[in-house]
């Protein structure tokens, strides 16, 4: 059973707080549209993506889904993931009128897809960053929200856009990792409900929990094993360190996507409140992964190297392999324990 839309952006009330009939104009008058999400894909971005694809292309609208990195393994079961092309397949300029840019705090986060791009396209930024630039022709961000596959659903569901079995399936994923299986404070009533409708809908949560979580390559697992056996814990054991060297990255099948996720690992020992996974890439830059338990707040200590996130979950960049970049990280750390 395909999705159905029965939308019309007139029979929509404007809502300062949830632009959703000025969302639905600029879509209805779209001809081409890219459905973006943040470099490093994980189960909201991933999810998403692919959900609102399928909305557009029900209204017979032509649409581009684009990524920077691989897709994690775990992932690669999500209807529709194979449409998303990564960016080396893309040579020419594309010839997009519109974007929707999800969960992207900064445009930049969608990566260097942005380049390709004609300078006078519109731009729909739908996020639930608190720290996002509010960007883009209409903005829908909501800080409180578990999750972008949150949003999506309550705009899909004021478009009165039936959802089939497989959009189910695509923003319960969203969902589900977005709130760390449910288990984060941004996880509300309203969260579950919706969740329990997409499982109406045909989302199968056994079997979603098994393929994201229960079903790692032995690959995997030796990495993880790994990185855990060297983790570090200092602050008299309230902050634990990962790290991921690149000859180690390198190692692995999958490469980067295969160390997806591992940054909650960080926070699974006894008196952590905080936990940072460091990952060096070959190009001489180490991604920083941050989570914690609400206190720091970890989307502040982001934005010190330029990054951005939420409370609980944030990461950034630093532009120096992984030695250098943890000296620079730590020395930050302790005047921001400090000012904090």
């Amino acid at each position: 059973m395909k999705s159905k839309t029965i939308y019309e952006a007139d029979r929509l009330e404007i809502d300062t707080n949830r632009p959703f009939k000025e969302i639905g104009l600029l879509i209805e008058s779209a001809k081409k549209l890219l459905v973006v999400s943040h470099i490093d894909p994980d189960g909201d971005a991933l999810g998403t993506q692919l959900a609102f694809a399928a909305y557009l292309r029900s209204l017979g609208k032509e649409v581009v889904l684009v990524r920077e990195d691989a897709i994690p393994e775990r992932y690669e079961f999500l209807p529709g993931i194979e449409r998303i092309r990564h960016i080396d397949d893309i040579k020419d300029k594309l010839d997009i009128d519109t974007i929707i840019a999800l969960e992207c705090p900064k445009l930049s986060r969608a990566g260097d897809i942005i380049n390709n791009l004609n300078s006078n396209i519109t731009i729909i930024n739908i996020d639930h960053h608190q720290d996002n630039d509010n960007y883009g022709q209409v903005q829908w961000i909501d800080k409180d929200a578990s999750s972008v596959g949150e949003m999506v659903y309550e705009l899909f569901e004021s478009f009165r856009y039936q959802i089939d079995e497989e959009t189910a399936v695509l923003l319960f994923t969203a969902i589900l990792t977005d709130t760390g299986r449910f288990r984060y404070e941004s996880t509300t009533g309203r969260t579950l409900e919706i969740a329990g409708k997409l499982i109406e809908a045909g989302a199968n949560p056994r079997d979603i929990c098994d393929k994201v979580f229960y079903n790692l390559q032995p690959a995997t697992i030796k990495l993880i094993g790994n990185v855990l056996s060297n983790a570090e814990f200092i602050d008299n054991g309230r902050t634990c360190l990962l790290s991921l060297p690149i000859e180690i990255i390198e190692s692995t099948e999958h490469g980067e996507a295969e160390a997806e996720g591992i940054a909650e690992y960080s926070l699974y020992g006894k008196g952590v409140t905080l936990g940072v996974t460091f990952k060096e890439r070959d190009s001489g830059i180490t991604r920083i992964s941050l989570r914690s338990r609400g206190n720091p707040n970890v989307a502040r200590l982001a934005a010190l190297f330029g990054g951005g996130g939420h409370i609980c979950a944030a990461g950034c960049s630093i532009s120096k392999p992984l030695s250098e970049a943890k000296k620079e990280f730590l020395k930050k750390l302790n005047e921001f324990q400090v000012d904090r």
